[in-house]
């Protein structure tokens, strides 16, 4: 049996974070990071669109994007170690009631976003009167502007992993990759070798786990398991609080899309922004390095909630449910051509759309991104570690305070999020 302080299960963007500050507060544990995967950023972290951005409306999401953003920027232009982060924005397409939402004017007020007219959308490329059948079959809307966010945009998933993962090596922290771990059961603190413990009366922990390379102990368990929470803790009869999509992004690629490509909308930047497209929030993500755009949707309605270890992406869904929006808006990448694609999934918290971080036992819960592990990942790592080591405060890089407990479960203190894209 394999012992140790602290096991992290999943190496995810999530579970590196949470390692590196878990083992940053508390040099001398003895802490493993548990990978199924070959290495760390296999699942759905490397599936990720790999952006960022600081407009939200909950108070709690601005604080742990805000923080994310200055370490991540902390850690390219002070520790010169490139995340391939890009401060290209974040532009959102909609007409007049759209545009006039109270929490846009709030982002403007505080400097964080601005206004983009539509004569400069016009010259963009961007078709913003539609006909009648765009606008009443397939339900799309005018466009009068949009809202440009200044303190957002792009990164490369596998580069900000790559700067944790070495960073736990330099601090020994054990990686044990190919390690599958099964569905665990609580044991008796106590035991008294009798068949069927534990019993009802007996004071429970998980003292162990099992997996394809033995048992491992340790006195905590970090569960970073993103949409396989309820799957592994589904007998400790621990509830993850989350529920699994797919999500698919298509790369599309072309002489329509490399025009687009340099359309940038802040002074000092050379491409594009991520653009949320009206209606139904089709998102288009450059790749300036591929000469590509990446196409995705948080699409929900007739989307299960199935979970399998290979999502496959849907070349019909594209054909027939984003290309004809994609090009009612942008008619002049009607040539362009799928070069890749690839699916994932949404770890959602389907009631606040915000992360859970919470302990039951000794075990430690972090899931429940919805779509934001990335963009969050750094101050979610010091939440679990706040948690770990029982403070009440959880301090963020920015120097921003937090109370740990906010993103737990019975003294949560989260909105619901409205932007979730």
């Amino acid at each position: 049996m394999k012992e140790f302080d602290v096991v992290v299960i999943g190496a995810g963007i999530t579970g590196l974070a949470s390692a590196y500050h878990i083992k940053r507060n508390n040099p001398k544990l003895r802490i493993a990071v548990l990978e199924r995967k070959s290495t760390f950023c296999q699942g759905n972290t490397a599936k990720s669109s790999a952006a960022f951005r600081n407009l939200f409306t909950s108070a709690v999401n601005r604080k742990i994007t805000q923080s994310t953003i200055e370490f991540y920027r902390h850690v390219q232009t002070v520790n010169g170690f490139d995340l391939g982060m890009r401060f290209n924005g974040y532009l959102f397409l909609g007409d007049r009631k759209f545009l006039e939402n109270h929490a846009f004017r709030g982002f403007v007020e505080r400097g964080l976003a601005r206004y983009v007219g539509e004569p400069s959308l016009t010259e963009a490329g961007f078709r913003t009167k539609l006909n009648e059948y765009e606008v009443s079959v397939m339900n799309l809307s005018n466009v009068d502007g949009g809202l440009l966010g200044l303190e957002c945009g792009i990164l490369a998933p596998e580069k900000i992993c790559s700067y944790y993962a070495n960073e736990l090596s330099r601090m020994e922290v054990d990686f044990l990759f190919g390690t599958e771990v099964k569905s665990p059961l609580l044991q008796p603190i106590d035991p008294l070798n009798y068949p069927g413990e534990p019993f009802v009366w007996q004071k429970t922990l998980l003292k162990t786990i099992d997996t394809n390379r033995g048992e491992f102990s340790a006195k905590e368990f970090i569960f970073c398991t993103d949409v396989w929470t309820n799957q592994l803790l589904d007998r400790t009869g621990i509830d993850g609080h989350t529920r699994g999509k797919k999500r698919q992004v298509f790369q599309i690629t072309g002489q329509g899309v490399e025009k687009l490509l340099k359309r940038n909308f802040i002074n000092g930047q050379t491409v594009m922004p991520l653009i949320i497209l009206p209606s139904h929030e089709i998102v288009l993500r450059p790749d300036p390095d591929s000469k590509s755009i990446w196409v995705t949707i948080a699409d929900e309605y007739n989307r299960d909630f199935s979970i399998s270890d290979d999502p496959t992406p849907e070349l019909e869904f594209y054909e027939r449910s984003l290309f004809p929006v994609i090009i009612s808006y942008l008619p002049q990448l009607d040539g362009s051509k799928i070069s890749s694609m690839w699916a994932g999934y949404y770890a959602n918290n389907t009631i606040d759309k915000t992360h859970y971080v919470f302990r039951d036992k000794n075990i430690i819960v972090a899931t429940g991104s919805s779509g934001s592990g990335i963009m969050k990942a750094d101050a979610i790592g010091r939440v679990v570690a706040a948690l770990h080591s029982g403070m009440e405060k959880t301090v963020l890089f920015d120097k921003a305070i937090i109370n740990t407990s906010d993103l737990g479960v019975h003294k949560r203190k989260v909105e619901e999020e409205e932007m979730v894209i």
